[in-house]
């Protein structure tokens, strides 16, 4: 449009200043207004810090910046993952074949899998500090065995926080590991303090095991301050890596939800465990038992999609020596955090102790072994078609 004097008016300029004295100037508006340097957006703030403007725009950004899929620049769509273990590698490998990031830089100690995912085209790196300073990567995803493992990747002497905040590239973190509310809370806190980076930490741990890694079919309980930040994490985890993400409150809630689903599953399958084996010693054919159990009122995750008697079921952990599943010695470990949590809250876990008590009954060497694994080393339950 030209004024009366003939000079012709630069908008995308103007409004661009405009953008910045209001603490708007985000990757998308770069990207809209093609200017060619894009700045962290606000929505990677902790929103309890912000004030109610800052508030406003943090939601105004998000809902541009969290959808990697709607025209963000190749460097913005670079994601990191760290622990490629028996649940990480194949959500890892998601994330590559899903096509929606344009590199994928993995970091783990191994490094045969490394070597792995390097054949697979991914970018690979040997310590947290290294995946902290690539170049554009602004989220990071981990998948770790245990709360002392998170602490060490974000805190200890090469963790992802320990270079200098000029050099530190990621903002947004994703810890879909099972560590209990506490390690959570305790990062998020650890985070908020890093003077001068808006850095956001939200819990994500997943349900569906080893096969939903595997299909990309795990569930997403997910911890997150704000609805905005709980969106952002769903649209880089769902559909990537699993069909489902519930936003089950504040940080540290997510993992309190993991607590309480595990319980259910560490009783359940103790419960089918028992009951195959008693079956088998009375009589009953396994896969019959198993067909009126998934037909009745007996039906559930253990029962339909996890059978833990050998020959009943192909894909699932017993079919292959309890090997590649999820290990008694971490049911152990979030059955016992349960109860931590339970004494904490002034709760009674009568059945979770029990079933607690039952897998530690296995031999140090067999917690290695799926957790469905009690039904031959302590209910001494045997094969389909085999009989004592």
């Amino acid at each position: 449009r030209e004024h009366k004097d003939g000079e012709k008016t630069a908008a995308p300029a103007r409004l661009m200043d405009a953008l910045k004295r209001l603490g708007l100037f985000t990757p998308s508006a770069t990207a809209l207004l093609g200017a060619a340097r894009p700045t962290q957006p606000l929505c990677s703030r902790s929103l309890p810090s912000l004030s109610k403007r800052a508030a406003l725009s943090s939601s105004l950004c998000s809902r541009s910046y969290s959808r990697p899929s709607e025209g963000l620049s190749g460097s913005s769509r670079r994601i990191g993952f760290v622990g490629v273990g028996a649940m990480g590698r194949p959500m890892c490998e998601n994330l590559l074949k899903s096509g929606r990031f344009e590199q994928v830089v993995v970091c783990d100690t191994n490094e045969k899998a490394l070597q792995d995912f390097k054949a697979m085209g991914a970018e690979v790196v040997t310590s947290p500090a290294d995946l902290a300073r690539s170049p554009g990567v602004e989220t990071v995803i981990s998948m770790l065995p245990s709360a002392g493992h998170v602490e060490g990747v974000f805190l200890g002497e090469r963790g992802l926080l320990s270079v200098d905040p000029s050099e530190l590239q990621p903002r947004f973190f994703i810890d879909c590991s099972s560590t209990g509310p506490k390690c959570s809370v305790s990062m998020q806190r650890e985070l908020e303090g890093r003077e001068g980076a808006d850095l956001v930490f939200v819990d994500a741990p997943v349900s569906g095991g080893v096969p939903g890694a595997e299909q990309a079919t795990l569930t997403f309980m997910v911890g997150a301050p704000t609805e905005d930040l709980f969106n952002r994490a769903r649209d880089v985890l769902v559909p990537t890596v699993g069909k489902q993400a519930v936003h089950c409150g504040t940080t540290g809630a997510g993992q309190s939800t993991k607590l309480c689903n595990n319980l259910v599953l560490g009783i359940t399958m103790a419960g089918v465990c028992e009951a195959m084996a008693l079956g088998q010693k009375l009589g009953l054919d396994p896969e019959n038992l198993s067909k009126v159990f998934n037909s009745s009122s007996a039906q559930c995750w253990s029962t339909s999609l996890y059978n833990p008697c050998p020959g009943v079921m192909q894909g699932v952990p017993s079919s292959r020596d309890y090997e590649n599943g999820f290990l008694t010695e971490l049911m152990i470990k979030d059955l016992t955090s349960a109860q931590q949590a339970a004494e904490s809250a002034q709760a009674d876990i009568y059945l979770g102790k029990m079933a607690n008590d039952l897998y530690q009954k296995m031999e140090s060497t067999h917690q290695r072994k799926d957790f469905s694994a009690i039904y031959r080393y302590i209910y001494n339950g045997q094969a389909s078609g085999q009989r004592e």
